[in-house]
């Protein structure tokens, strides 16, 4: 096996978790899926997985297992990332005490090879942690669009007009399209730029949201 495959396969596994943590609380929070974010994207101001994850449990997002699972996710994944003694999934107990167990207890068909029981272990780890994250992330998005009907948000007579003028309706539409303008002001800070960089933002968000909300 290539020295660096497992941990390939490791941090390409989080990362697809870690993408779905995101979207779950953008979601939660009632912001542009597509919309980028300091706090939730992939930038250096990014919040860490581990405090999605606890974010995440402090909601109600998660259960005891899904946490518990992430939190092992997430120390295998560092193991792979950081540290150069670690090449294989049968290196890991080296280094974290006791994940050997949760992991194969996540291998219920265990053949003679250890290396291959971790593995396997910890893809089903990854699996039960996915459709957890992904059911949840479902039914954030059936909430959020029965509650979009309640949103309410002040809006000044020029941002009427503006709105008005693009076409965006529906009071979910018209929140996170403000919230795209009113921070685009906020970063030009009155630049001559600012009404280009506002007109193509608005019409961006027409394109990725074609229905009114």
């Amino acid at each position: 096996m290539p020295k660096f495959e497992n941990r390939q396969v490791a941090i390409e596994k989080t990362l697809i978790i870690e993408s779905l943590t995101s979207k779950l609380i953008k979601h939660m929070m009632g912001l542009d899926l597509h919309g980028n974010t300091k706090t939730l994207d992939n930038k250096s101001s990014s919040i860490s997985l581990r405090a999605k994850i606890d974010l995440l449990m402090d909601c109600g997002k998660l259960d005891k297992l899904t946490y518990i699972n992430l939190s092992h996710i997430m120390s295998i994944r560092n193991q792979f990332a950081h540290n150069f003694e670690c090449d294989n999934f049968e290196d890991l107990p080296k280094f974290i005490d006791g994940i050997d167990k949760p992991l194969l207890k996540y291998c219920p068909e265990k053949t003679s090879s250890t290396e291959e029981n971790l593995k396997n272990g910890f893809l089903n780890m990854i699996d039960q942690a996915f459709q957890f994250l992904r059911n949840e992330f479902r039914g954030v998005t059936k909430e959020f669009q029965i509650d979009a009907s309640n949103v309410k948000i002040y809006i000044k007579e020029s941002e009427q007009k503006l709105l008005d003028q693009y076409g965006i309706h529906g009071p979910r539409n018209r929140a996170l399209v403000l919230n795209k303008i009113r921070q685009l002001l906020n970063d030009e800070n009155g630049n001559e730029g600012a009404n280009s960089k506002i007109h193509n933002e608005i019409l961006k968000f027409k394109k990725e949201n074609p229905n009114p909300q």
